[in-house]
This record gives structure tokens, C-alpha cells and sequence, in this order.
């Protein structure tokens, strides 16, 4: 089946990270976007410049001529914005990792689901998604062969998951990215108060990443913590006893390495 056949015009909800790139790929993919809305005429404005269709800044003046809603904003508002949108017998998508789809039951929809890519995106760094993953769920089987073949017409990694195991895979994903990031934060942080080049580490963090390319993280795991070696671990403690934050990060995490590798 092709997704095109049955859709050819789309619209985006949300003009953010997401809302542009993936108003950007499914342009490229070759469908129409028939507008944007966003709550700020601004943004609005600026991405249907970018994408050549119309915009809105009210949900409930949004046009009918789509064959499909695509809702790109903050998990809090999603379900307000959902109650809003008219013509409820076009398909809707939401590209939440967290939310249920649950979310659009009782809104009056017949054809819903979600439609998320496990990837953080950036207005100013444009990604195609085709080497995206992209999770599916849909409110019916017939539903889910739709949103399968659209999102096989944007990226060459496509899943079918529901609710539970997208939740599992959002927790993971925000330990995997959001939390590894932060450790690098941390790292730069250190280096700085010492005036030391974040550039030093840089490629121990990509040799890092790249281990995992080819093995299990937890065999590819190094350092003090796997070893329980006291003298460094407590010297470390001690360096940042001025810090009890990164203190109690550090020690927290130590101690789980060194458990997990016990159980290994």
C-alpha cells in the first residue's frame, strides 16, 4: 500500500523542532502541506515561508482541504489542542513519545494514532528522516496499515509499538540522550573551572559512542566504578565535595555500574 494514494496534503499543528522538520520531510517525501498553525503568528508565519503553504493561529479556523493532522507540540497541551480541531473525519497523528492514545478518545476522531520518531530534532539543524526511526500506533488495524505505509514513505526504519513499550523506549531514550548529554554539561563544567579545553575529551566521547556500535554498553563499560577501586573512587568524592550535587551524581552512578557489572 501507498501512503500517498490516500494522502497527499498535509497539515502541521506546532511550528517548533519538530513541527519543522517534519514539515520539511514530508515535503521532500512529495507530499503538499496544506498549512501550519502555531499559537504564535511569528513562528507561524516563518515556517510556512519555509514550506509555501498557508498558516493559521487558530485551531478551529484550520482547513478542511488535508487528508491529515499532524500534531507537533508540548506534551501538556496536546489533548487541549486535540478537543479543538474541526473536521473530525480527516486521519490525526501525534508525534509524543510519552503520550497514550488514549488521548484522543472521546474527541470524536475515527482515524487516530501516533506517529513518533525516536530522534531530538533542531530548527537550526535540519535532518532528513529517513535514517529516523519511526514508532506507529494506530486506533485500528486498517488505521495502522495507513500510518505504517506514511511513515515507510519518510524513513527506512519503521515500527510498530504500542503505548506501553513506547514508554519504556521514551525513558530509555531520555537516559540514552537526554541524560548522557547532561553528563557531558558536567564534564565541560569541570573542565572550565580548571580552564581546561572541552576539545581534550572530545574524542573519548566519541570513541565511546562508537564502542556501542558493535557491542553491548555494559561490555563495553571501563573505569574505576566496574573495578570498585576505593582509593580512586574516593578521591573523586572527595575533588568534589565543594560540589554535592555532581558528588551525589557521581556516587549514585558509581555504585550501579559496579552492581550491574556484578550481575552481569
Amino acid at each position: 500500500m501507498n501512503a500517498k494514494h490516500h494522502i497527499k496534503r498535509v497539515t502541521i499543528i506546532g511550528a517548533g523542532n519538530v513541527g519543522h522538520n517534519f514539515g520539511l520531510a514530508f515535503r521532500q517525501a512529495g507530499y503538499l502541506i496544506a498549512e501550519i498553525y502555531s499559537r504564535t503568528q511569528n513562528s507561524a508565519m516563518l515556517l510556512s515561508q519555509t514550506l509555501n503553504c498557508n498558516f493559521t493561529t487558530n485551531l478551529k479556523q484550520l482547513t478542511d482541504k488535508t487528508d491529515l493532522f499532524v500534531i507537533a507540540v508540548n506534551d501538556d497541551v496536546i489533548e487541549e489542542v486535540i478537543a479543538q480541531i474541526p473536521h473530525k473525519d480527516k486521519p490525526i497523528l501525534h508525534t509524543s513519545g510519552s503520550t497514550p492514545i488514549e488521548v484522543f478518545e472521546g474527541k470524536g476522531f475515527e482515524k487516530y494514532g501516533i506517529f513518533y520518531p525516536v530522534q531530538s530534532f533542531s530548527k537550526h539543524e535540519t535532518e532528513s528522516l529517513t535514517p529516523i526511526p519511526i514508532c506507529v500506533e494506530a486506533n485500528s488495524v486498517k488505521n495502522e496499515d495507513l500510518f505504517l505505509s506514511l511513515a515507510s514513505s519518510v524513513s527506512s526504519k519503521v515500527y510498530s509499538l504500542d503505548s506501553k513499550k513506547r514508554k519504556a523506549l521514551h525513558v530509555a531514550a531520555v537516559f540514552a540522550n537526554n541524560f548522557t548529554n547532561h553528563m557531558f554539561h558536567i564534564a565541560h563544567e569541570l573542565l572550565a573551572q580548571n580552564k581546561i579545553s572541552f576539545e581534550i575529551i572530545r574524542p573519548l566521547i566519541e570513541k565511546t559512542a562508537d564502542k556501542i556500535k558493535h557491542e553491548k554498553p555494559i561490555n563495553a563499560q571501563t573505569g574505576p566504578a566496574i573495578r570498585n577501586d576505593r582509593k580512586v573512587i574516593d578521591e573523586h568524592l572527595k575533588y568534589l565535595d565543594n560540589n554535592k550535587d555532581y558528588r551525589e551524581i557521581y556516587d549514585i552512578i558509581t555504585k550501579d555500574i559496579y552492581k550491574s557489572q556484578k550481575n552481569k
